[in-house]
């Protein structure tokens, strides 16, 4: 008898809580899926894969993540929820999960309350009601989606607050869930910010003040008040540039409540910062912490542009960690490219990182890295999937610019065609494609460039197996290559550097 790894997948979304289905809480969906693996099976081991408070419209769950992730890597084979709208409410993704992808990794699928199992359609389609029930969960999230957002959009019109959370300096008045009032302990902090703004100090000598004094933050207040729950990444929170700037231009303290910044082009989009004449502002809406004339002469100079350090999207961005504060290190660009700590000039801890060269840091980890695999005996398999993937987007980009080519020669042996019988009076207008044409050719130049570029790496790299036998010459550092190796690279010094692997290294 097949032993079962099997992982239940609970889920309850924000919307569940709203109106309250007790018969979707996390108590009941775990015991429901307890109950029922205890009655079907025998030989089994359980995990469980929880996401509270997530949508079911995407997968961008870290409970969803977690579970595929267990998936990918074989650890799991059996699923079991209590419906379908709980591992998902779109329509083409669950049906491509059901159909297509758990079936080839060999994943039985359960969906209790549907009574759905898959075992029970191996080699054949579910049948039409399985489909149609994914087709309303899908039509019921997005309904449900747009009514929530209608709800929000009157209220914010009648200048409700509407946020689940209160800004720093106020809590949710316990009569009037829609209204604020002032927080006295978080609002005397509040006050100095703009006080010493006044007098003079930046905003990083603030936050150095504030850490040399211990001087609680907003995270600090929160989890001292039960309202979240999270651990520092160091030895403590601290306050930083960006904390600061944030309270010092939020118009909440003097009473007014700005929303409907952002918009959506549809449902799950992204949100789009709208032009400012668009936004909504109930002017007094509850009391102020600061007086206007106050707020007012901290904004003027503020938002001046200057001519900072820009950030850089790099590889390494979000793997390095300050050995100090362990926060995340911030890449420069320039001349000479570096990565530095954005805490150093906002704490007091003088060991926090200054400067560390770009170009060496790439240089050490292609390095610790190759010795890594070569000791592992991984690096044939890494060189020879990167040549293969090469290989596969040569071929396909070489394919597409086939099929354009052939549609544009035809599109201008029709525009010919069309010509003449213009000219023999054979029609009395003629249509010139020759816009099309253009749009085809400058397409088609673009593809072909891109093969050019692809050909010239393949090259590269079977030059580079010929040269290193092996092929064991890393060319650039990758996000990809760093996510599949290293979870985290500690950072103290350019002499003192950790590299933290993945506990499974996996080529494939």
């Amino acid at each position: 008898m097949e032993k079962y790894q099997i992982a239940m997948y609970i889920r309850l979304s924000k919307e569940d809580d709203k109106f309250k289905e007790e018969s979707n809480s996390i108590g009941m969906q775990r015991m429901l899926l307890k109950g029922y693996v205890a009655e079907h099976f025998t030989e089994y081991e359980l995990s469980e894969f929880c996401d509270d408070g997530y949508t079911g419209t995407n997968f961008k769950r870290p409970g969803m993540q977690s579970l595929l992730e267990q998936v990918r890597e074989s650890k799991i084979n059996c699923i079991v929820v209590k419906d379908f709208s709980r591992f998902a409410r779109d329509y083409i993704e669950l049906g491509s999960y059901l159909e297509q992808i758990f079936p080839f990794m060999g994943v039985r699928f359960i969906s209790v309350n549907d009574h759905y199992d898959s075992e029970n359609y191996q080699g054949s389609i579910a049948d039409i009601d399985v489909n149609f029930k994914n087709l309303l969960y899908d039509l019921y999230s997005k309904d449900l989606s747009q009514k929530v957002r209608s709800s929000l959009a009157v209220r914010k019109e009648q200048g409700q607050y509407v946020s689940g959370s209160s800004p720093f300096g106020y809590e949710k008045d316990p009569n009037d869930r829609h209204a604020l009032i002032i927080a006295e302990d978080e609002a005397e902090i509040v006050r100095k910010i703009f006080s010493l703004t006044v007098e003079g100090y930046t905003s990083t000598q603030i936050a150095r003040l504030f850490n040399a004094n211990h001087v609680k933050t907003p995270i600090e207040f929160k989890i001292e008040k039960g309202r979240t729950r999270r651990e520092p990444k160091g030895d403590r929170f601290l306050w930083n540039t960006g904390t600061i700037c944030q309270i010092l231009r939020n118009e909440i303290y003097i009473g007014n409540i700005v929303q409907k910044k952002y918009e959506r082009d549809f449902v799950d989009g992204k949100n789009h910062l709208k032009p400012r004449d668009e936004w909504i502002t109930a002017y007094a809406h509850h009391e102020p912490i600061i007086e206007r004339s106050v707020f007012e002469k901290v904004q003027e100079g503020r938002g001046k542009k200057r001519n900072p350090q820009h950030r850089v999207t790099h590889p390494l961005t979000g793997k390095l960690v300050c050995g100090c504060c362990k926060k995340n290190l911030l890449g420069r660009s320039g001349l000479n490219p570096y990565f530095t700590c954005h805490n150093r000039y906002s704490n007091t801890l003088k060991t926090c990182v200054d400067k560390v060269n770009t170009m060496f840091l790439e240089q050490y980890i292609l390095y610790k890295m190759q010795e890594k695999l070569e000791a592992e005996g991984e690096l044939q398999k890494l060189h020879e999937g990167r040549v293969s993937m090469l290989e596969r987007e040569i071929k396909e980009l070489k394919e597409n610019s086939r099929v354009l080519d052939e549609r544009m020669r035809k599109e201008k042996q029709r525009n010919f065609e069309a010509y003449q019988n213009y000219v023999q009076g054979k029609t009395d207008s003629f249509y010139s494609g020759e816009a099309m044409v253009k749009s085809m050719e400058k397409e088609l130049a673009s593809l072909n460039e891109e093969i050019q570029q692809k050909e010239s790496s393949y090259k590269k790299l079977k030059c580079d197996q010929e040269s290193f036998g092996m092929g064991s010459q890393f060319a650039e550092l990758s996000k990809e290559m760093l996510d599949r190796y290293i979870d985290k690279i500690v950072v103290y010094d350019e002499q003192n550097i950790q590299i933290v692997w993945k506990e499974k290294v996996s080529v494939a």
